[in-house]
């Protein structure tokens, strides 16, 4: 079959060919309705618009208006028939027609009979901002942004968070008000430190991993470096925040107000300790941080400070962690443990803060005996003379915070005096001490006449298996040599005639000793009744309790 055999099909707008007659072409179209507005137009179709539903009968019968002639060529219609748009003032009449966009859910908007135009509206999409059914699908935010007409106010709006910085910023420290500060100790001797900052007036002291920390003014804070035995110095918090960089941390050393807490003229120097830092090198931290204090300064006052990393005016120690820093000011300046007292030094002495601590972890009160039989420089009977006598350990020193601009002379005399009222007059102590090693006798009698305490402690030259027991029973705290202080050839010797000396001649005596060397506890022949872990310095130790009755040790512990 050819391509002339197929049937052709009818065009638009011409009617089928009836048989034996010769096709008449029209312009009418077979269904009007398949057409668009646009369509008819331009052949010439007329149309009617639909009346409106609440159209009167006086505006159908109103006479029309007539069509509004166009300048310029006609179509192919003329424009009188169908009427033509009005053009827009800001328009040329030459203009390409716009396309009118069809209303939501209906047609194109129609010319009524009379060539008149309708009135053009644009299609909006109803206001939905405020239905209350599509709010609790799509929330609070509105699909547009209301005219601010068109707003209905807002009662349970609230204002968008700012965007928080990655470095916080710092807490401003209050000279006269409340701040918060962190003491540091040994570890192991936090609970004690509670304890004794609760004696001295700390209302909130918490105690923290190495320290405790507590709020209060800065009075409080020079009463607690007056009377702490166990602390080793009183750090004031001035700084915080999250760093992941050295410029976070230069950052948020530059919002403190360093001028505000000391002069230009004092020294400072900055001491960083970090616990799983994720910074490459601290010493760079240190720089930083010296770097912001020193813009800071010179940015008020136009000078900058010295440094001074041996004996600072405003010593600053920067803590850090894993994400977060601390910056504090050191209140204390030499460590606490210096109390003043240690003028012969002796072969691994005991740190006085951790000597104050074994005897308060005992539980040894003044007015019981007490003993230490291998003494060496003498650091346990100064520690217990300075108790019995309620003697403040910082007394005979000074403190990093008498140079601030926040202190106050008068009120420091005056805790001075109130601290100096309350301690007793010396006077012979149930206090004794003994020690192998004529050397360490002697340095233990130059540093008690150091303190003041000669006369309150009784030292004897003696070996702990032979000395005589004194009166008692009592305490007995001591630092047996294990190999660092003294040389022993035969440890376990020593140890086991410590254990029978202990049993035959200290019976109602409780014994306490610490020591780094593991075999002492088996050396010893006792049961311990008590194991608590400390450190001396760098060493791990354990702090023994023994309680010694009539007989054997083993049958008490039944």
């Amino acid at each position: 079959m050819s391509a002339s055999d197929h049937p052709k099909r009818p065009k638009i707008g011409i009617k089928p060919e009836a048989p034996g007659k010769t096709q008449e072409r029209t312009r009418d179209p077979v269904r009007g309705r398949h057409l668009s507005h646009n369509q008819k137009r331009d052949l010439g179709v007329p149309t009617v618009l639909p009346k409106r539903p609440d159209a009167t009968q006086d505006e159908a019968a109103a006479p029309k208006r007539p069509p509004r002639e166009r300048s310029g060529a006609p179509g192919p219609k003329s424009g009188a028939d169908r009427g033509e748009r009005k053009p827009r003032r800001d328009q040329p009449d030459d203009a390409p027609r716009k396309f009118t966009p069809r209303a939501e859910g209906g047609e194109r908007p129609r010319r009524s009979e009379g060539g008149e135009p309708p009135v053009r509206r644009e299609a909006r999409v109803p206001d939905r901002s405020y239905d209350p059914e599509l709010q609790e699908k799509m929330g609070d935010a509105p699909r547009r942004r209301p005219r601010p007409e068109e707003r209905e106010p807002q009662h349970d709006e609230r204002p968008r968070p700012a965007r928080r910085p990655h470095t916080d910023a710092p807490p401003v420290a209050h000279p006269s008000g409340l701040n918060h500060f962190f003491a540091p100790c040994t570890k192991g001797l936090e609970q004690e430190l509670v304890a004794e900052l609760t004696e001295i007036g700390v209302e909130d002291a918490r105690p923290a991993p190495g320290g405790v920390a507590f709020r209060g003014n800065l009075e409080l804070a020079w009463r607690v470096n007056l009377w702490s035995r166990l602390a080793v110095r009183v750090l004031w918090r001035v700084g915080e925040g999250r760093y992941r960089s050295e410029d976070d941390l230069y950052q948020g050393a530059a919002k403190v107000d360093w001028p505000n807490l000391f002069e230009v003229e004092r020294t400072i120097a900055i001491n960083t300790v970090g616990r799983n830092s994720p910074l490459k090198s601290l010493n760079f931290a240190t720089l930083k941080i010296k770097d912001a204090i020193c813009d800071r300064f010179r940015t008020v006052t136009g000078a900058r400070p010295s440094v001074d990393t041996r004996e600072p005016d405003a010593p600053v120690v920067l803590y850090l962690t894993d994400e977060r820093y601390t910056l504090y000011v050191d209140l204390t300046g030499e460590p606490l443990n210096r109390r003043g007292f240690r003028v012969e030094p002796a072969t691994a002495p005991l740190n006085e803060n951790l000597a104050a601590g074994l005897i308060r972890l005992s539980g040894w009160q003044p007015g019981t005996p007490f003993f230490d039989p291998m003494m060496g420089g003498g650091t346990l009977l100064i520690e217990a003379a300075m108790m019995w006598l309620n003697r403040a350990p910082g007394l005979r020193r000074h403190f990093a915070f008498e140079k601030l601009k926040g202190f106050d002379n008068l009120t420091w005399q005056r805790v001075r005096k109130e601290a100096e009222a309350q301690a007793h007059e010396p006077e012979a102590l149930p206090i004794f001490g003994a020690d192998v090693d004529p050397r360490m006798v002697r340095a233990a009698g130059l540093n008690l006449k150091a303190a003041g305490l000669l006369e309150c402690v009784r030292l004897r030259e003696a070996d702990f298996l032979e000395v005589e027991t004194p009166p008692g029973p009592g305490v007995l705290i001591s630092n047996p040599p294990y190999g660092v202080r003294l040389s022993v050839d035969d440890m376990a010797a020593l140890y086991q005639g410590m254990g029978d000396v202990l049993k035959q001649r200290y019976a109602g005596w409780t014994a306490w000793f610490i020591t780094a060397d593991e075999a002492f506890e088996k050396g010893i022949g006792l049961s311990a009744s008590r194991r608590t872990k400390l450190y001396n310095g760098p060493l791990e130790c354990r702090y023994y309790q023994y309680r010694m009755v009539s007989g054997s040790n083993r049958e008490w512990a039944k």
